[in-house]
């Protein structure tokens, strides 16, 4: 298992109060962000039992949907649901994304 499912676990933790505030405001929204968090850390641990281009494919969608992740809470500050959001997990958010795309071509 990659050492960045632990970091992705960590930021789905982070993100619940984020989740919890925005439901108070758009529940869809809120649900497309917990789950693009699920997704991200389900495709790590489907991606580190796979080999070859399977790999690839689940590290590629876990990426993508951690990049849903940030696009949620962009529109969640445009729209006001939020105030503000953590610069250090916002980071940490690209962090997971950047070392899944290079986990994919190993």
């Amino acid at each position: 298992m990659l050492h960045i499912y632990d970091v992705a676990l960590e930021v789905v933790r982070r993100l619940v109060p984020y989740v919890e505030s925005i439901r108070r405001r758009q529940p869809s929204l809120a649900d497309q962000l917990d789950r693009a968090g699920d997704s991200t850390v389900l495709g790590i641990a489907e991606g580190s039992r796979s080999a070859g281009k399977s790999r690839a494919l689940h590290y590629t969608r876990g990426a993508a949907s951690m990049d849903e992740a940030i696009g949620c809470i962009d529109l969640a500050l445009a729209k006001g649901h939020i105030a503000s959001f953590e610069e250090p997990l916002r980071q940490q958010m690209k962090r997971v994304i950047g070392t899944l795309l290079k986990a994919r071509r190993s």
